[in-house]
C-alpha cells in the first residue's frame, strides 16, 4: 500500500545540481602542465612520410584582478619542449621559454583583450622582418585568443545535475590554413569527493584560408574529416578549477598547396592525444 506514495516521492525528489564554476581570486596561482604527442602520415607523390612530434608545456597562470566583467589573467610559459625528428623543432620552442601574456576575460570568460602579442612575434622572429611576417600568417593574434579562452570554456556556465548534456561552438582561425569549426557536446558523468567528471566527444569542420601573399606557397584547399574526437576533463568543486585533461583527436583527409605554379595534392592522416593537469604546485620546482 506504501508503493504508489514511495514511487511518488522519489520521483518528485529534486536531483542535485552541481555548479561546475571557474573561481577567480586576486593573486591566485596555478600551473598548467601538458604533453601532447602527434602522429602524422604524409603522403605526396606515390612517397609517404611519417612523422612524431611530442610537446611539453609547463605554463604559470596569475590572477592579476578580477571586477565584474573584467578579470585579468597573466599567463607564462615556464617551460616548452618539443622534439620532432628531422625538424629543428627545439630551436622554436626554447623562444617560448618567459613569453608572457595578460589576457581580459568577460563574465563568460571570452577574452576580450590580449596584451603581449607583439613581444611574442619579435621573439619567435629574432628581428627577422620576413620571418616576422610568417609568425604572424601562422600565428595570428585571433588564434591566441580563441586558444587562452579555450582554457576556460569547458563549463556549462549553469547549475547542472549527474546525466545532463551542453554544447559548446567555437570557431578558430589558424592562420593560412584557414578556420577550423568545432562543436564539443558534454556531460557530467559522475560527481564523487567534490571532483565532476565530464566526458565530451565533438566534431570539426576546415575550411582553407584565403591567399597571403607574405608565404611562398599557398593553400587551396583543406579536405579532412574527424573520425574520433573524444575526452575527459575532472573538475574541483571545491577549488574552482579543470584538475585534469585527457583529449583523443584522429583525423584524415587531402590538402591542396600551390608553389611556384604548380600545385600539389597530398594525403594526411594525424592522430593527437592529449594529457593534461592543473596544480597550485610549480612542477618544474616542487
Amino acid at each position: 500500500m506504501f508503493a504508489v506514495p514511495l514511487v511518488a516521492f522519489l520521483m518528485a525528489a529534486p536531483t542535485e545540481q552541481h555548479t561546475l564554476e571557474w573561481k577567480f581570486k586576486e593573486g591566485d596561482v596555478f600551473y598548467s602542465q601538458s604533453t601532447m604527442v602527434l602522429d602524422q602520415t604524409i603522403e605526396v607523390g606515390g612517397q609517404s612520410l611519417e612523422q612524431k612530434m611530442e610537446m611539453e608545456m609547463v605554463m604559470r597562470f596569475r590572477v592579476k584582478s578580477v571586477k565584474p566583467g573584467a578579470k585579468v589573467v597573466e599567463m607564462t610559459y615556464l617551460q616548452y619542449s618539443m622534439n620532432a625528428a628531422n625538424l629543428p623543432a627545439q630551436d622554436l620552442a626554447d623562444k617560448f621559454k618567459g613569453l608572457t601574456f595578460t589576457a581580459t576575460l568577460d563574465d563568460k570568460l571570452h577574452v576580450t583583450k590580449l596584451e603581449g602579442y607583439d613581444k611574442f612575434i619579435d621573439a619567435l622572429s629574432d628581428g627577422n622582418d620576413d620571418l616576422k611576417k610568417m609568425m604572424k600568417s601562422l600565428l595570428p593574434e585571433n588564434t591566441l585568443r580563441q586558444s587562452f579562452s579555450q582554457t576556460f570554456l569547458v563549463t556549462p556556465g549553469k547549475p547542472v545535475a549527474v546525466g545532463d548534456k551542453w554544447e559548446h561552438t567555437d570557431k578558430m582561425a589558424i592562420g593560412f590554413l584557414g578556420d577550423i569549426e568545432s562543436k564539443t557536446k558534454y556531460q557530467l558523468a559522475s560527481v564523487k569527493d567534490n571532483i565532476a567528471t565530464i566526458n565530451l566527444t565533438g566534431d570539426m569542420t576546415f575550411k582553407a584560408g584565403q591567399a597571403d601573399n607574405s608565404l611562398p606557397f599557398q593553400f587551396k584547399k583543406l579536405d579532412m574529416k574527424v573520425e574520433k574526437y573524444t575526452g575527459t576533463h575532472t573538475f574541483d568543486l571545491q577549488i574552482g578549477r579543470v584538475a585534469q585533461t585527457k583529449i583523443a583527436l584522429e583525423m584524415s583527409g587531402t590538402m591542396t598547396i600551390e608553389a611556384g605554379g604548380m600545385e600539389v595534392e597530398a594525403k594526411l592522416r594525424q592522430k593527437m592525444t592529449m594529457v593534461g593537469k592543473n596544480t597550485d604546485k610549480n612542477p618544474i620546482k616542487d
